[in-house]
């Protein structure tokens, strides 16, 4: 199990949730690559530089100057972000947010007013480090395609849910707050991820299960298990020096995603799904081949029951590796597959 954070951390970080609310707060996650082109512009103008509001301060990741954060936050929540680490000083009396907060969904506007505010956690930019906790469009993706593809779950409930390479729980508390009588456990290596997952899962007030483990060796032994999710890393990392939660492994990517299918029908109880959402390089040099799609119908005991294009073209800037010498475009699917009796 991971380690559990400090009750004060995780008290820190229900208050400001329930703060950022109060103050209409909004931040919907941009890729690395946008983000990184806002922050170097903004950084260059002496204006823009610093964070001016709370979207700068705990969305963009700009430092903040101590008169400016304290207009920002009230000094008994400001006092506990820092005890907490949430908040740390820098140089220059300015302070900066170890963390992101985001919108858990994309917004849903109906006459006028939200109607599904939820925040989630994930690590500061720029994620460089090896344990970065990852959010961005990819899981904004993720979300709606298990919501579309929930029509292929019987109508008994699902006795075990497991999301895999969970990461900080998105796939497995999206899953939780629509499945509340079924058991959700969220299963990934990473145990900075597994500990905000914790708090992600109690801000959306649904209860998951997360422990750490090598894809499904913490639920070897059970046999009720009836949906697998997962979004996976999907970036090649044969000799890339790349984030945890990007490397996907050999096949330009694709390694990783198949062990997850491919031991994911062996764990399943009969008929049970799994459903993945992953990036799948397309050749320039044969752009109608789709090598995933290819390996999926060879996998034996299992029935493809869905596969659909999502986003034709993700993460363009990968293709200057080297490890993407002939691909054309990384094209990001959702597939269903059903685990035949």
């Amino acid at each position: 199990m991971p380690e559990p954070m400090a009750a004060h951390v995780q008290t820190a970080f229900l208050d400001l949730a329930s703060y950022l609310n109060e103050r209409n707060y909004t931040f919907v996650c941009p890729t690395p690559e946008s983000q990184e082109r806002v922050v170097r512009k903004r950084s260059n103008d002496p204006e823009t530089r610093h964070g001016a509001n709370l979207e700068d301060f705990f969305g963009w990741s700009l430092p903040a100057e101590e008169k400016t954060l304290s207009s920002l936050l009230p000094s008994e929540l400001l006092k506990q972000m820092r005890e907490a680490s949430i908040i740390t000083a820098e140089e220059d009396h300015l302070s900066k947010s170890n963390f992101r907060i985001s919108d858990l969904y994309m917004p849903i506007i109906v006459i006028g007013e939200r109607l599904n505010r939820l925040y989630y956690i994930h690590s500061a930019f720029p994620t460089t480090e090896s344990d970065a906790v990852f959010f961005g469009p990819d899981t904004y993706f993720f979300l709606d395609f298990l919501t579309r593809e929930s029509s292929y779950l019987p109508a008994e409930r699902p006795r075990t849910v497991v999301d895999v390479c969970c990461g900080s729980g998105a796939g497995a508390i999206h899953l939780a707050r629509r499945l509340p009588n079924s058991q959700v456990l969220g299963l990934d290596l990473n145990p900075k991820a597994l500990s905000l997952g914790k708090i992600n899962a109690k801000m959306a007030d649904c209860y998951v299960s997360f422990a750490e483990s090598d894809l499904f060796a913490a639920v070897k032994s059970q046999k009720d298990i009836d949906l697998i999710v997962s979004n996976p890393p999907y970036i090649a990392s044969a000799g890339n020096d790349i984030p945890m939660y990007a490397a996907g492994g050999a096949q330009q990517g694709l390694d990783l995603p198949l062990r997850i299918v491919k031991e994911g029908i062996e764990a399943l109880a009969n008929r049970g799904l799994v459903m993945i959402y992953t990036g799948v390089p397309i050749s320039y040099r044969k752009p109608g081949h789709d090598p995933f799609l290819e390996q999926l119908r060879k996998i034996e005991g299992a029935e493809l029951v869905s596969y659909k294009i999502i986003h034709p073209d993700m993460f363009g800037e990968e293709l200057s590796s080297p490890a993407y010498a002939d691909t054309g475009r990384i094209q990001v699917i959702g597939a269903v597959l059903r685990k035949l009796d």
